[in-house]
């Protein structure tokens, strides 16, 4: 990620991600986010400025203020414990963490696949993939790499991809400029 050689500001877009799937992506073996629209990797190297656009785009992982995945009665912890990560922090760890509308860290997406085209065996891809019977095609986004932030940054989040503001970004690309 480079600075914009329009601006010359960095500009840094986000993600915002439920828990325990955001924690999951930054501390965890989560590498591959499910989303019902395809993520324009290309688009968002454009506007970043940066190029290097074969290492994929860096993207700022936003905690959704949601705690509906943690709710006693929701089974998400407990699944994800017994299929893939049984060091996931409990739902009330998760809770007391109070990552809820923070910045966690960043996550460098590589590509963008059509979920029938990811292995079934997958845990991650879910199971609502298909486009068949009137289901939305499903995309899901590979990610390589992701760095956790020493602090997490607290800021607005929005759904979809987000620009980050030019403060939250100049700091994100100097957590990051070491990694490009």
């Amino acid at each position: 990620m480079e600075s914009s050689s329009v601006e010359n500001k960095p500009i840094f877009h986000a993600l915002t991600v439920m828990e325990p799937f955001a924690t999951c992506i930054i501390h965890g073996p989560k590498r591959l986010e499910n989303r019902t629209y395809p993520l324009d990797i290309s688009s968002l190297i454009a506007k970043s400025g940066a190029n290097v656009p074969n290492k994929g785009v860096w993207i700022a992982i936003h905690v959704s203020s949601s705690k509906r995945n943690l709710n006693k009665n929701d089974p998400t912890c407990l699944i994800i414990k017994l299929q893939c990560w049984e060091q996931l922090p409990s739902a009330d760890e998760l809770k007391q963490k109070n990552n809820f509308g923070k910045i966690i860290g960043v996550a460098r997406f590589i590509v963008c696949l059509k979920a029938d085209d990811v292995p079934d065996d997958n845990v991650w891809k879910g199971d609502d993939g298909g486009s068949g019977s009137g289901k939305k095609q499903r995309y899901c986004w590979i990610i390589d790499e992701v760095k956790a932030l020493e602090k997490p940054v607290e800021c607005k989040g929005n759904t979809g991809i987000w620009q980050v503001d030019d403060q939250i970004a100049k700091q994100l690309y100097e957590e990051i400029s070491c990694l490009t």
